[in-house]
């Protein structure tokens, strides 16, 4: 095994952090998404979720996961949404 090009490919693997630029501006795109819309409102709008979808193909992180890495991401960036929206108590009680 050569650990030179093992440890050079972990490091370029370290590169595909996603950009959350994109964050900055989720209370407003939700806003337009959600303008004149009838019925139920959106809860995440569609870069985030684009940004989450990225993060768990580049990463292979199961949804739970991914979950969790939302939670620390809301702790790291304030204004970034929290996954849950998607799951309601009734359906994590009944998933432990």
């Amino acid at each position: 095994m050569d650990w030179k090009e093992t440890d050079e490919r972990l490091i370029r693997r370290g590169k595909l952090i996603p950009d959350l630029e994109s964050l900055k501006n989720h209370e407003k795109e939700l806003e337009n998404m959600n303008e004149g819309r009838p019925g139920p409102l959106y809860k995440l709008a569609n870069s985030y979720i684009q940004l989450l979808a990225a993060i768990r193909y580049l990463y292979g992180m199961p949804y739970r996961q991914l979950e969790g890495y939302t939670r620390i991401l809301h702790r790291l960036v304030a204004h970034a949404p929290m996954l849950n929206v998607f799951r309601s108590p009734s359906v994590r009680a009944a998933s432990h």
